[in-house]
Protein backbone atom coordinates (compact mmCIF):
# COMPACT_ATOMS: atom_id res chain seq x y z
CA UNK A 1 0.00 0.00 0.00
CA UNK A 2 2.87 2.40 0.83
CA UNK A 3 4.42 1.72 -2.56
CA UNK A 4 1.12 2.47 -4.30
CA UNK A 5 0.77 5.69 -2.29
CA UNK A 6 4.29 6.75 -3.32
CA UNK A 7 3.46 6.05 -6.97
CA UNK A 8 0.25 8.09 -6.75
CA UNK A 9 2.13 11.00 -5.12
CA UNK A 10 4.67 10.81 -7.95
CA UNK A 11 1.93 10.91 -10.60
CA UNK A 12 0.10 13.80 -8.92
CA UNK A 13 3.37 15.74 -8.50
CA UNK A 14 4.19 15.37 -12.19
CA UNK A 15 0.69 16.29 -13.36
CA UNK A 16 0.70 19.36 -11.06
CA UNK A 17 4.17 20.26 -12.38
CA UNK A 18 2.95 20.00 -15.97
CA UNK A 19 0.02 22.32 -15.22
CA UNK A 20 2.23 24.81 -13.42
CA UNK A 21 4.86 24.82 -16.19
CA UNK A 22 2.47 24.92 -19.14
CA UNK A 23 -0.70 26.64 -17.90
CA UNK A 24 0.85 29.28 -15.68
CA UNK A 25 -0.69 28.02 -12.44
CA UNK A 26 1.35 29.40 -9.54
CA UNK A 27 -0.68 28.19 -6.56
CA UNK A 28 0.73 24.85 -5.37
CA UNK A 29 -2.37 23.87 -3.41
CA UNK A 30 -4.63 24.55 -6.41
CA UNK A 31 -2.33 22.60 -8.76
CA UNK A 32 -2.26 19.64 -6.32
CA UNK A 33 -6.05 19.55 -6.02
CA UNK A 34 -6.52 19.85 -9.79
CA UNK A 35 -3.98 17.08 -10.45
CA UNK A 36 -5.53 14.85 -7.76
CA UNK A 37 -8.96 15.38 -9.32
CA UNK A 38 -7.52 14.41 -12.72
CA UNK A 39 -6.59 11.02 -11.21
CA UNK A 40 -9.92 10.68 -9.39
CA UNK A 41 -8.44 11.17 -5.92
CA UNK A 42 -10.22 12.69 -2.95
CA UNK A 43 -9.04 15.71 -0.96
CA UNK A 44 -8.05 13.51 1.97
CA UNK A 45 -5.63 11.40 -0.08
CA UNK A 46 -1.91 11.95 0.48
CA UNK A 47 -0.72 14.67 -1.88
CA UNK A 48 2.87 15.52 -2.81
CA UNK A 49 4.81 18.26 -1.05
CA UNK A 50 5.75 21.52 -2.76
CA UNK A 51 9.35 20.28 -2.91
CA UNK A 52 8.22 17.14 -4.78
CA UNK A 53 6.35 19.33 -7.25
CA UNK A 54 9.38 21.64 -7.67
CA UNK A 55 11.53 18.61 -8.52
CA UNK A 56 8.92 17.46 -11.04
CA UNK A 57 8.75 20.97 -12.59
CA UNK A 58 12.53 20.96 -13.11
CA UNK A 59 12.33 17.51 -14.76
CA UNK A 60 9.46 18.63 -16.99
CA UNK A 61 11.27 21.79 -18.06
CA UNK A 62 14.49 19.89 -18.79
CA UNK A 63 12.60 17.48 -21.05
CA UNK A 64 10.17 19.77 -22.85
CA UNK A 65 11.71 23.23 -23.09
CA UNK A 66 15.23 23.28 -21.76
CA UNK A 67 16.86 25.95 -23.96
CA UNK A 68 13.73 28.11 -24.10
CA UNK A 69 13.39 27.82 -20.33
CA UNK A 70 17.01 28.87 -19.68
CA UNK A 71 16.59 31.97 -21.85
CA UNK A 72 13.32 32.90 -20.12
CA UNK A 73 14.85 32.34 -16.70
CA UNK A 74 17.82 34.57 -17.49
CA UNK A 75 15.51 37.32 -18.79
CA UNK A 76 13.36 37.07 -15.64
CA UNK A 77 16.39 37.30 -13.39
CA UNK A 78 17.81 40.27 -15.29
CA UNK A 79 14.48 42.10 -15.03
CA UNK A 80 14.25 41.27 -11.32
CA UNK A 81 17.83 42.43 -10.76
CA UNK A 82 17.17 45.75 -12.50
CA UNK A 83 14.16 46.43 -10.28
CA UNK A 84 15.96 45.18 -7.16
CA UNK A 85 18.75 47.71 -7.77
CA UNK A 86 16.15 50.51 -7.89
CA UNK A 87 14.64 49.18 -4.66
CA UNK A 88 18.00 48.65 -2.93
CA UNK A 89 16.99 50.88 0.02
CA UNK A 90 14.46 48.19 0.96
CA UNK A 91 16.88 45.21 0.98
CA UNK A 92 15.10 43.39 -1.88
CA UNK A 93 15.31 39.60 -2.22
CA UNK A 94 14.12 37.48 -5.13
CA UNK A 95 12.03 34.41 -4.24
CA UNK A 96 9.92 31.83 -6.03
CA UNK A 97 10.31 30.34 -9.49
CA UNK A 98 12.67 32.99 -10.90
CA UNK A 99 15.07 32.21 -8.05
CA UNK A 100 14.84 28.41 -7.87
CA UNK A 101 14.51 27.86 -11.63
CA UNK A 102 10.92 26.58 -11.68
CA UNK A 103 9.34 29.62 -13.40
CA UNK A 104 6.91 28.47 -16.09
CA UNK A 105 5.77 29.95 -19.37
CA UNK A 106 3.59 32.54 -17.66
CA UNK A 107 5.81 33.63 -14.78
CA UNK A 108 5.29 36.03 -11.95
CA UNK A 109 8.43 37.53 -10.42
CA UNK A 110 8.29 37.63 -6.60
CA UNK A 111 10.48 40.11 -4.73
CA UNK A 112 10.41 40.50 -0.97
CA UNK A 113 11.20 43.98 0.30
CA UNK A 114 11.61 45.18 3.87
CA UNK A 115 10.41 48.52 5.25
CA UNK A 116 9.22 50.12 8.48
CA UNK A 117 5.90 50.82 6.78
CA UNK A 118 4.09 50.14 3.54
CA UNK A 119 3.81 53.91 3.00
CA UNK A 120 7.59 54.18 2.51
CA UNK A 121 7.37 51.82 -0.43
CA UNK A 122 4.29 53.55 -1.85
CA UNK A 123 6.03 56.95 -1.75
CA UNK A 124 9.08 55.46 -3.45
CA UNK A 125 7.01 53.96 -6.27
CA UNK A 126 4.98 57.15 -6.73
CA UNK A 127 8.12 59.32 -6.77
CA UNK A 128 9.61 57.08 -9.48
CA UNK A 129 6.39 57.00 -11.54
CA UNK A 130 6.09 53.24 -11.14
CA UNK A 131 2.47 52.14 -11.63
CA UNK A 132 1.22 49.45 -9.25
CA UNK A 133 -1.88 47.78 -7.86
CA UNK A 134 -2.30 46.88 -4.20
CA UNK A 135 -3.74 43.81 -2.51
CA UNK A 136 -3.11 41.74 0.60
CA UNK A 137 -1.93 38.16 0.89
CA UNK A 138 -2.46 35.96 3.92
CA UNK A 139 0.63 34.09 5.04
CA UNK A 140 0.87 31.19 7.45
CA UNK A 141 2.66 31.66 10.73
CA UNK A 142 4.72 29.08 12.60
CA UNK A 143 2.27 29.19 15.50
CA UNK A 144 -0.96 27.35 14.53
CA UNK A 145 -2.83 29.25 17.27
CA UNK A 146 -1.89 32.60 15.74
CA UNK A 147 -3.92 34.19 12.94
CA UNK A 148 -2.46 34.28 9.46
CA UNK A 149 -0.22 37.25 8.83
CA UNK A 150 -1.37 39.85 6.29
CA UNK A 151 1.33 40.81 3.78
CA UNK A 152 0.77 43.81 1.49
CA UNK A 153 1.53 43.03 -2.16
CA UNK A 154 2.20 45.63 -4.83
CA UNK A 155 1.80 44.26 -8.35
CA UNK A 156 3.74 45.92 -11.18
CA UNK A 157 3.60 45.10 -14.87
CA UNK A 158 6.87 43.56 -16.01
CA UNK A 159 8.00 42.88 -19.57
CA UNK A 160 7.31 39.13 -19.21
CA UNK A 161 4.40 39.25 -16.79
CA UNK A 162 3.48 40.54 -13.36
CA UNK A 163 6.04 41.43 -10.70
CA UNK A 164 4.85 41.11 -7.12
CA UNK A 165 6.54 43.13 -4.40
CA UNK A 166 5.79 41.48 -1.06
CA UNK A 167 6.16 44.08 1.68
CA UNK A 168 7.56 42.75 4.97
CA UNK A 169 8.49 44.65 8.10
CA UNK A 170 12.23 45.03 8.65
CA UNK A 171 12.03 42.67 11.64
CA UNK A 172 10.69 39.86 9.38
CA UNK A 173 13.94 39.53 7.43
CA UNK A 174 14.96 36.41 9.35
CA UNK A 175 12.08 34.36 7.90
CA UNK A 176 13.71 31.20 6.57
CA UNK A 177 12.18 31.30 3.11
CA UNK A 178 14.72 30.78 0.30
CA UNK A 179 15.61 34.18 -1.10
CA UNK A 180 18.38 35.76 -3.14
CA UNK A 181 19.93 39.19 -2.62
CA UNK A 182 21.14 41.50 -5.40
CA UNK A 183 24.64 40.07 -5.02
CA UNK A 184 23.39 36.45 -5.13
CA UNK A 185 21.23 37.07 -8.21
CA UNK A 186 24.19 38.68 -10.02
CA UNK A 187 26.22 35.54 -9.26
CA UNK A 188 23.46 33.21 -10.48
CA UNK A 189 23.17 35.18 -13.75
CA UNK A 190 26.95 35.19 -14.25
CA UNK A 191 27.20 31.45 -13.59
CA UNK A 192 24.41 30.64 -16.05
CA UNK A 193 26.10 32.84 -18.70
CA UNK A 194 29.32 30.80 -18.36
CA UNK A 195 27.51 27.47 -18.87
Amino acid sequence: MARQSKHIRFQVAHKAAQMMAEEGISDYAFAKRKAAKFFGLMDGDALPSNDEINDAIKEHQAIFFDEEHEERLKALRLEALSLMKKLSAFNPHLTGGALDGTAGRYPTIHIQIYADSMKEVEFFLLNHNIVYETRDRKSRTKDPMQDKKIIPVFTLEGSMGPIELLIYHIDDFKINKPKGSIFEIKNIINQSSVL
